[in-house]
């Protein structure tokens, strides 16, 4: 590792705006190098590198002018007078470019036409040449697509696990991040900026706030695929990362070779409603109970504590879905496997009528299996979609509304 400082000229650039003219001035940069880390398996952001995401604005970039990339990032281009380091937003944008493009172990320090220094960690390192070099075409990609792989318009921070060809981040998959989201990628830097998502194919699965598949107001990217051949996939329109990787992501969209996927899990911060295909009504508990047993029920929503939920992964596959108001556990009584078998809450003790399974069973619904019964499903008892009414288990029948369930960020 090496520490150095280094005088350089400074370009004045309007990031909100027309440009603003040039100059020159003196800054002090610091900055410490480390090699990136390489992956095969991508980025985890519990352990080793922190992807997760909660940028809610790519403010600065929208601009006349897009990104200048002439200039290593020691330089700092663009980012004194009417430039990123001016707002807070733009700060934040320029602390993702940063933590996007260069390795864990590096930071930028540059002061704004103040005199008031601000430091960015680099963090991933898709693009560590731009540390003191120009940032080519692919750089540009690499950096883009990662910016916009972090984008949550809710600025909520959700782990994520991203891949891509890039060597920092790689390939392959985690069992703890099993639902593919979705695509990124574009070149920010072009004036007008080209930002650009495409949908995965569990993008409407396990959905997170700010994230796509929820109402995403004011979302920076666009999906170009939404042609009805494409229907807004990346499977139906982008080249697929090559084998041993098949299925991973995508290596190249729309005509940038250079894309980010990523994967997510449903967030265990997260309040969840689970709601019926068939009757609107959300899973509840008779009474609002906090005791052990107490039914479980369908009733209108009303945002009240006992039709919250939190899903939890115990293992690959395997939750616990969790009534906020009781802190009990959704349970199959007695473990039983027949039709009719009544569903409540229970203390959370780990056994498979615990233990729940989620199928994608189209248009953003899910069959609910337990553990104790695969071939059994969360069913509205009777078929009734009276508020109020039962939930049992019944076996699973494809064509049945009563047994497809949707599961959305509570409000």
């Amino acid at each position: 590792m090496r520490t150095f400082k280094m005088t350089v000229p400074v370009l004045l650039t309007a990031m909100g705006a027309a440009a603003a003219g040039c100059t020159t001035a003196t800054e002090d940069v610091s900055e410490q190098e480390a090699p990136a880390l390489n992956s095969i398996n991508g980025l985890n952001s519990i352990n080793g590198l922190n992807s997760i995401n909660g940028l809610n604005s790519i403010n600065g970039l929208n601009s006349i002018n897009g990104l200048n990339s002439i200039n290593g990032l020691n330089s700092m281009n663009g980012l004194t007078a009417n430039g990123l380091l001016l707002s807070a937003d733009g700060r934040n944008t320029m602390s993702y470019l940063v933590r996007c493009a260069l390795p864990a172990g590096t930071t930028i320090t540059q002061k704004d036409k103040y005199g008031v220094p601000y430091t960015f960690a680099g963090e991933i390192g898709v693009a560590p040449q731009w540390a003191t070099s120009a940032c080519d075409q692919a750089c540009q990609e690499q950096i883009s697509a990662c910016v916009l792989a972090h984008v949550n318009t809710s600025g909520q921070h959700i782990a994520l696990w991203l891949d891509g060809d890039s060597p920092a981040l790689g390939w392959g998959r985690s069992t703890d991040y099993p639902y593919q989201e979705g695509s990124f990628f574009g070149n920010i830097f072009q004036s007008p900026p080209k930002a650009f998502y495409c949908n995965g194919r569990d993008f409407d699965q396990g959905v997170v706030p700010g994230r796509l598949g929820v109402n995403q107001a004011g979302a920076p990217y666009v999906n170009p695929f939404t042609n009805w051949s494409a229907g807004g996939y990346c499977a139906n329109t982008c080249a697929g990362s090559d084998t041993p990787y098949t299925g991973d992501g995508y290596k190249a969209c729309n005509g940038y070779n250079h894309v980010v996927t990523v994967w997510r899990n449903f967030d265990t911060n997260t309040n969840y409603k689970i709601c019926s295909r068939a009757s609107n009504n959300c899973l509840d508990i008779a009474g609002s109970s906090m005791n052990d047993v107490a039914q479980l029920i369908q009733t209108t929503y009303t945002g009240g504590a006992s039709q919250k939920w939190k899903i939890l992964q115990v293992s690959p596959g395997k939750y616990k879905v969790i009534n906020v108001n009781s802190g009990k556990a959704l349970d199959v009584g007695n473990g039983a496997t027949t039709n009719g078998a009544w569903v409540q809450q229970y203390s959370f003790w780990g056994g498979p009528n615990q233990l729940w399974s989620f199928t994608p069973s189209g248009s953003g619904y899910y069959k609910f299996s337990p553990g104790s019964n695969a071939n059994g499903s969360l069913n509205l008892h009777n078929g009734s979609t009276a508020s109020g009414s039962p939930v049992d288990q019944w076996t699973w029948s494809a064509s049945s509304l009563a047994q497809q369930w949707n599961i959305t960020p509570a409000s």
